[in-house]
């Protein structure tokens, strides 16, 4: 048992090593990646792919409908409402979306879009492309 004059010190010591320890364990903040207006995530790139007409009226993971003629696409990752710039790579065309689903679940693509944004990138005949992703503020 300690001395009860050595009760108070042995607190403090006890915080004070607390403090160090946890300190000496947590991640260094360099390897931690930073998210600034300067210094923006890099584009995602792969293919893209989008959704047959069948799925038209379906719910979405998100909780709406799909919708052809809207400009909407489903990401693995992504959360819900987000806003990305896709730009099919082969022609440079671009077009803005909103993540209403996840997917796609086939490998080889990063991201699966609604029939009205795979129009304007221009590759329904394909049926995939390389895109690059940008995530919009």
């Amino acid at each position: 048992m300690l001395h009860s004059s050595l009760v108070p010190f042995a607190t403090v010591l006890h915080s004070c090593l607390s403090a160090l320890l946890a300190a000496a364990f947590a991640a260094p903040a360099f390897l931690a990646p930073q998210q600034s207006p300067s210094n923006p995530p890099e584009p995602e790139r792969g293919y893209a792919a989008f959704y047959s007409s069948s799925l038209e009226g379906h719910k979405t993971a998100c909780g709406g409908v799909y919708s052809p003629a809207k400009l909407t696409a489903a990401h693995r990752s992504l959360p819900c409402g987000t806003r990305l710039r896709v730009t099919n790579i082969r022609n440079g065309k671009s077009v803005r979306v909103t993540v209403t689903d996840h997917g796609p679940f086939s490998n080889g693509r990063i991201i699966d879009l609604s029939y009205e944004a795979a129009r304007r990138l221009d590759f329904l005949k394909q049926g995939t492309t390389l895109v690059k992703l940008d995530v919009l503020r």
